[in-house]
């Protein structure tokens, strides 16, 4: 690969983390900055509706944020393809999360499609499928984690 392809790779890369980060954060000004914010953009979480348009998806990031009291991500088998303009990337989520007093975890097969712009690279799709053989397994959280 060349240097110029290197650093597209990591500008992606970098901006992935910045989506995931801001996830993990329950941080919706994160979010946005990491989104065209486009009535372009489509996100499709699991087991939800699609939307479309930022302001949409907004609300999806809000509804998301305002039910969970823990995030976190490992994110594995990350696959990247360069396509002039726009990067497919495609990984699995390992999300592990505390809502209701009761944590979860599950693994998400993801699609993220990144777009050049002129504020640099930009999400513009995440579509996130449950893996089924892994699904999230219930168990009480113990009440030192909720403090």
């Amino acid at each position: 690969m060349t240097a110029a392809g290197d650093a597209r790779i990591q500008a992606v890369l970098s901006v992935n983390r910045a989506f995931y980060d801001a996830f993990e954060a329950l941080d919706l000004d994160g979010m946005r900055e990491v989104w065209t914010c486009t009535s372009g953009d489509v996100c499709i979480h699991p087991g939800w509706d699609i939307h479309r348009g930022w302001s949409e998806i907004r609300e999806s990031w809000r509804a998301i944020f305002a039910g969970t009291g823990y995030m976190r991500f490992e994110v594995t088998e990350v696959h990247m393809r360069d396509h002039a303009g726009i990067v497919q990337l495609t990984c699995i989520e390992n999300i592990y999360a505390v809502a209701g007093a009761v944590s979860h975890h599950s693994r998400v097969a993801c699609t993220n499609l990144f777009v050049e712009t002129d504020q640099g690279w930009r999400l513009t799709l995440h579509h996130g499928s449950p893996i089924a053989s892994s699904m999230a397994h219930a168990r009480p959280v113990p009440d030192e984690t909720l403090n």
